[in-house]
């Protein structure tokens, strides 16, 4: 007989504890739907919060970047710091951090309040969306890890799309303090599921952190997407940020090389299949990202569509996720990545370039033109849920077991610069076109219109040829 206390059972093992899919999804989507929904609900309302505020749209953009630019600078931390430390403390800490900055962004009366309250939100949001997926791979069998992955990329997904159809709607008969209003009891609720439902991950051992690559990951995200930005608004500082995130890439390469515990393993940076995986994510996301940013402008601007009336037409993309994601999953588990990724690539393309030539070739004053833009906006979302789906499961199957969080913030990561990036060159660029087709400057009429489409179909067209580039990508992992 011995006086040893009998051993708590181990529960936070890939083998032995597994959580019913219908049941992990449901509580962890409840933290990644808000922490990516809140990158773009602001966009349909930044002309009101423009006027609350007494700002200009220069200034009040910035509510978008710099929430867009912290989650993409931190991400790869909160993930890091979920395997070290535990990825369900870490995405309840995000959670209340969340929570926290979202109840400072309602009671903002300036500008500067209100973005110092996003930069809260968003490192929140960045431990959220790098261990949220962490958490499911962890506690589902995997045998159906692509329909998970499928499920939750869904959530991801439709979260971007429906914040602009939140967003309208909650400030045009409520005010724009309720969009970030909402996120506190949806919060709570998220909490108590997670504790109650959810044990905590094994953690890694690691006797000393990596501050150094956790610094420089830092500042490699920041510049790269804040030089790229700064870049397309014909700034030359944008060079001078771009070859600061190069030189600092080169600086982690070495140093996550000669750490005895990387922040990023060398066989993370080095491993195929998650490199191809990462890079074709971020061009179909940008595509993507493109046309759903784009088209609340197009409603309003030429249909003349309320708010509200945007928000529901831009329920379609998410709806045509929510269909196409559970058979996504399937055809994830079914078919070759290789193979079903290349599709989802291809299909998209295809689709955004069919869009492309609808806006310059249809007749300019009448709205039976919806009929073919809503169904083409549809099956480009599906192809994206496709080719999502299968190329998250190819890049989770890949990652190593204690990178789990690392790998699904770098997911996660492509994704928020493929958003950042494609809201802010698709504008730039169809601001270009536009003033080259429309020489006079015209604001109304006839050839205005005609302009509108003709320049919208412009930019479509260049964004379904990195579609292309993301598959051929795809087709080499």
């Amino acid at each position: 007989m011995t006086n040893e206390c009998p051993k708590k059972p181990e529960l936070t093992t890939h083998s032995n504890f597994i959580i019913p899919l219908r049941k992990i999804i449901p509580i962890t989507s409840i933290g990644t739907f808000m922490s990516a929904m809140d990158g773009s609900i602001v966009n349909v309302s930044l002309v009101t919060i423009a006027d609350a505020l007494n700002t200009n749209m220069e200034g009040v953009r910035w509510i978008v970047i710099v929430y867009l630019l912290v989650i993409s600078a931190l991400i790869g931390i909160g993930g890091s710091l979920g395997d070290i430390h535990g990825r369900k403390m870490i995405f309840q800490l995000g959670m209340l951090l969340f929570m926290l900055g979202s109840f400072l962004c309602s009671f903002s009366s300036t500008l500067e309040f209100l973005i110092l309250s996003r930069i809260l939100q968003a490192i929140g949001a960045a431990a959220l969306t790098a261990n949220g997926l962490a958490l499911v791979i962890t506690y589902v069998e995997p045998s159906i890890r692509g329909r998970a992955i499928g499920l939750n990329s869904l959530v991801v997904a439709g979260a971007l799309s429906t914040g602009p159809v939140v967003g309208g709607i909650l400030t045009e008969f409520i005010g724009w303090p309720s969009i970030f209003v909402i996120n506190i009891p949806i919060g709570l609720i998220g909490i108590i599921l997670v504790q109650q439902y959810i044990p905590e991950t094994t953690k890694k051992d690691i006797s000393k952190l990596d501050y150094r690559g956790m610094t420089l990951f830092i500042i490699i995200a920041f510049s790269l997407v804040q030089g790229i930005l700064v870049l397309f608004e014909g700034s030359f500082w944008g060079l001078i940020f771009i070859f600061i995130a190069l030189v600092c890439s080169l600086l982690f390469v070495f140093f996550e090389n000669t750490h005895p515990t990387p922040m990023i393993s060398i066989g993370i940076m080095k491993n195929k299949g998650i490199l191809i995986g990462i890079i074709s994510s971020f061009l179909c996301y940008m595509v993507y990202y493109s046309v759903v940013f784009l088209l609340p402008f197009y409603y309003q601007e030429v249909l003349s569509f309320k708010p509200s009336q945007t928000g529901i037409l831009m329920i379609v993309p998410p709806l045509a996720m929510a269909i196409m994601g559970p058979f996504a999953g399937i055809f994830a588990e079914k078919v070759d990545a290789k193979k079903s990724t290349t599709i989802g690539a291809i299909s998209l393309s295809l689709f955004v370039i069919s869009l492309s030539i609808l806006f310059i070739i249809f007749p300019r004053n009448t709205l039976d033109i919806l009929f073919f833009i809503i169904p083409l906006v549809a099956i480009a979302a599906g192809s994206l849920t496709i080719f999502t789906v299968s190329n998250g499961t190819s890049v989770m199957n890949n990652a190593p077991k204690g990178d789990v969080s690392v790998v699904s913030g770098l997911i996660g990561l492509s994704r928020n610069i493929g958003f950042a990036l494609a809201t802010t060159i698709s504008s730039a660029i169809f601001t270009f076109l536009f003033t080259l087709n429309n020489p006079e400057n015209l604001t109304s009429g006839t050839e205005f219109i005609s302009t509108y489409y003709t320049s919208l179909g412009q930019v479509y067209f260049i964004f379904a040829i990195l579609a292309l580039l993301g598959a051929v990508i795809s087709y080499n992992r």
